[in-house]
C-alpha cells in the first residue's frame, strides 16, 4: 500500500494558457499562477518498481490561498515562502502579495490551534460547589444542547448560490406591497429540500445587522473600477451623477467590458470575500480585492456585492418584512434577542404560536328564508300597511266632518259598507300604493275648499286602475266604477 506524500507548491509565470483547478476561469498567459506538485499515481500503478513522477496543478494565487484556509488543521499547507519553488523568481510586488496571504494563513492555524483528540469528561468534584442556575439561563443551555441548527451547510447546494440571492433580490424589488414579498421568502424557506444557511441569507437582506466596516467609500469604489475596467473615471461619475447609485453605474461599465457568465460563488464564499474586505485598510489591497470578484462574477452579480459593500440593498424590504417571512413573531424575537435567536428558534421550530382564541370567528351565513316563511313576513307586512291606511282614513274622516260642520252639509250623505267581508274584497283589489306619512293631500277645488271624495255605488264594483284605466269598452265602463275626473 502506498504511503501518503505531502504535497509541494510552486509558482511561476503562465507560458501557455492554462485552467484553474479552483474555479474552472483561465489562466492567461504571463499572469501569475501557483502550482500544487504531488504525485501521479495513475502512471505509478502500470509501474510499481519505479517512483510515481510528478503532477502540477495550477491555481490562481487567491484560489488556492481559498482552499488552503479552509484546509483542516492535519492537512499539509505553505507555512513559509521558502516551501514555494520558483517564488524567488517572481518580482517584489509579486512576492509581497503571496508573503502576506502566507503570513494570514499562519496567523488562522495558530489561532486554530492544532487538532486534539476527544478527551473523556471528566467526572465532577462533590466538594466543588454548582453554580445555581437562574430558569432562563438554565432554558438556553438545554436549547443549545438539544439544538437542530445545522453546523455546516453544502455550498454547492442551489440554495446557498449566490446567484440565487441575486434573482430573490430583482423579485423583491418588482413586489410592491410588504405582504407580498414576505411571501416570496416565505415560500423561498418552505420548499422541499431547503438546506440554505438561513443566517446568511437574512444578514445579507438585513444589513443592519452586519457590524462590520468596509474601509471603502463611494469615491474609491469609483476609483478602484475605473482601474479594473480601464475607464474613464469622469465617465464612471457620469453615470453616478445621471442615475444617483454607484453600484447600478459601476454594474453598467462592467457589463460593457467584461462578459463574463454567471459566477458559481456560494453565499458562503462572498461571506468570506466580505470578512476580508473589512479586515483590509491599503488602497492597493483593496484594489486587488475588487478586482479578484470583477473578473469572476457577471455585472449583475457584481451589482448586488457592491449594494452588500456599501449596505444598501434597493429591494425595498424592511427588516420585519423580511422576518415576517420566516415567522409571523420573528420580528419581535429579532428586537429582543437578535437575528441568532430567530435562526436558531427557526431551526427548532420554537416560534411562539398563536392561540386560537385570538382569531376572529367567522360569521355564518344568514340561511335563506322557505317560501312558507316569505309568505308569512309579507302577510304581516300587509296586515301592517292595512292599519296605517285605516289610521290614515279616520284621520281623513275626522278633518271631513270638521269641514262638513263649517260648510253646513250633512254627514248621513256618506254611504257604509254593508258586511266585513266586502270591505276586506274592496281592500285588496282596489288598495293603493303605499306612500310614506305625511305627503298624502286632499283635493281642492276652486274656492280652495276641500272636495268630497267620491264614493263607489254599492251596486257596482270599483276599478282597481281608478283614474288611470286604459280600458275603453262599455262593458268595462259599465261593470266598474271609474272616479270622474
Amino acid at each position: 500500500m502506498a504511503t501518503s506524500v505531502p504535497p509541494r507548491f510552486c509558482t511561476d509565470y503562465a507560458k501557455r494558457v492554462a485552467k484553474c483547478q479552483k474555479c474552472k476561469m483561465q489562466l492567461e498567459k504571463g499572469i501569475l499562477r501557483m502550482g500544487k506538485i504531488m504525485p501521479n499515481f495513475f502512471i505509478a500503478a502500470k509501474d510499481s518498481s519505479k517512483p510515481p513522477p510528478d503532477m502540477k496543478q495550477y491555481f490562481h494565487k487567491n484560489c488556492l490561498f481559498e482552499m488552503l484556509f479552509k484546509a483542516r488543521p492535519t492537512t499539509k499547507v505553505i507555512d513559509d515562502t521558502e516551501e514555494i519553488e520558483g517564488f524567488e523568481d517572481l518580482n517584489a510586488e509579486d512576492q509581497d502579495e503571496i508573503k502576506k496571504l502566507v503570513d494570514e494563513l499562519t496567523e488562522k492555524r495558530r489561532k486554530d490551534g492544532p487538532a486534539e483528540p476527544k478527551k473523556t469528561p471528566k467526572k465532577k468534584n462533590t466538594e466543588e460547589k454548582e453554580v445555581e442556575e437562574t430558569p432562563s439561563r438554565k432554558r438556553k443551555n438545554e436549547e443549545t444542547v438539544n439544538s437542530k441548527r445545522p453546523t455546516g451547510f453544502n455550498e454547492e447546494s442551489d440554495f446557498n448560490s449566490f446567484y440565487k440571492f441575486v434573482k430573490m433580490c430583482t423579485i423583491l424589488k418588482d413586489l410592491s406591497s410588504n405582504t407580498e414579498k414576505s411571501s416570496a421568502i416565505s415560500s423561498l424557506l418552505q420548499k422541499k429540500g431547503f438546506d440554505g444557511d438561513l443566517m446568511l441569507w437574512l444578514s445579507f437582506f438585513i444589513r443592519e445587522s452586519d457590524k462590520r466596516n468596509y474601509n471603502v467609500t463611494d469615491e474609491q469604489l469609483i476609483k478602484h473600477f475605473a482601474k479594473i475596467l480601464d475607464m474613464d473615471e469622469a465617465k464612471i461619475q457620469k453615470y453616478v451623477t445621471k442615475s444617483n447609485d454607484v453600484a447600478l453605474s459601476i454594474s453598467h461599465a462592467h457589463e460593457k467590458k467584461v462578459t463574463n457568465e454567471k459566477g458559481k460563488w456560494s453565499l458562503q464564499k462572498v461571506e468570506r470575500y466580505l470578512d476580508k474586505l473589512s479586515k483590509l485598510e491599503e488602497d492597493d489591497s483593496v484594489l486587488n480585492h475588487l478586482k479578484f470578484a470583477a473578473k469572476r462574477m457577471r455585472h449583475d452579480e457584481l451589482e448586488i456585492l457592491i449594494r452588500l459593500i456599501r449596505k444598501e440593498l434597493d429591494t425595498e424590504a424592511s427588516a420585519s418584512t423580511v422576518l415576517k417571512g420566516v415567522h409571523a413573531s420573528a420580528p419581535s424575537v429579532f428586537e429582543s434577542d437578535g437575528l441568532d435567536a430567530v435562526v436558531e428558534k427557526y431551526y427548532n421550530n420554537s416560534f411562539v404560536q398563536k392561540s386560537s382564541s385570538s382569531k376572529k370567528k367567522v360569521e355564518e351565513p344568514k340561511a335563506k328564508k322557505s317560501r312558507s316563511q316569505k309568505d308569512s313576513d309579507e302577510e304581516s307586512d300587509t296586515e301592517m300597511s292595512a292599519s296605517e291606511s285605516e289610521d290614515e282614513e279616520g284621520s281623513d274622516s275626522e278633518v271631513d266632518e270638521e269641514e262638513e260642520e263649517i260648510s253646513g252639509s250633512d254627514s248621513d250623505e256618506v254611504s257604509e259598507i254593508s258586511s266585513e267581508e266586502d270591505e276586506e274584497t274592496s281592500f285588496k283589489e282596489n288598495s293603493p300604493k303605499k306612500v310614506a306619512r305625511g305627503t298624502r293631500t286632499r283635493p281642492r277645488g276652486n274656492d280652495g275648499s276641500i272636495m268630497r271624495k267620491e264614493e263607489c255605488p254599492p251596486d257596482m264594483e270599483a276599478c282597481r286602475y281608478g283614474e288611470k284605466c286604459y280600458r275603453k269598452n262599455k262593458d268595462h265602463l259599465e261593470q266598474f266604477w271609474h272616479p270622474e275626473h
